[in-house]
């Protein structure tokens, strides 16, 4: 064989060696394992972890927080409609850290360094309905606000539709 030959084949096999590389791996003669599952991948999305809190003295983005002497009455009739929206909408939005019968003990509680409020409890049944509307419009502490997921009308229903929430938790 002349050098010209070995060269030749030598620039073919080079050039082959990634085709050969991607049959054999097509075909899985050559296994490498590749986790293609997102739920345990590496990489941490925004609503993963727990919740960095604002900076003290920081201004919230919804203006300042309204006194309990300020707080609304509830527009919203409680009838089979706003429940039924307000059951929705409280498994979209809230099931995921207040739990599907409000004891805080949602798939998401674990991430947070204060546990979800109970809002089956004695202190939750206490509050005003304009106070639950609030804690909604504005969040509190690592509960982020919900005034861009939801409309007012919305977040009324919610707030009628925890209030229907059995106490036994049944």
């Amino acid at each position: 064989m002349t050098p010209r030959t070995r060269r030749g084949l030598a620039i073919i096999g080079l050039v082959l060696s990634p085709f050969v590389v991607g049959l054999l791996l097509t075909y899985q003669v050559i296994r490498i394992p590749i986790d293609t599952d997102m739920a345990r991948s590496q990489a941490v999305g925004y609503q993963d972890g727990p919740r960095i809190l604002p900076p003290l003295g920081a201004v919230p983005l919804q203006g300042e927080a309204v006194g309990p002497d300020e707080f609304a009455r509830n527009p919203v009739p409680a009838d089979d409609v706003s429940l039924q929206r307000g059951k929705i909408l409280y498994d979209i939005q809230c099931a995921v850290c207040h739990g599907e019968r409000g004891r805080g003990d949602g798939p998401l509680a674990g991430y947070f360094t204060r546990t979800p409020e109970n809002l089956i409890g004695s202190e939750a049944t206490a509050e005003f309905d304009g106070s639950v509307y609030l804690t909604i419009l504005q969040g509190f502490g690592e509960m982020p606000s919900l005034a861009e997921n939801l409309t007012v009308r919305e977040r009324w229903d919610i707030v009628n539709y925890i209030r229907t929430l059995p106490a036994g938790g049944k």
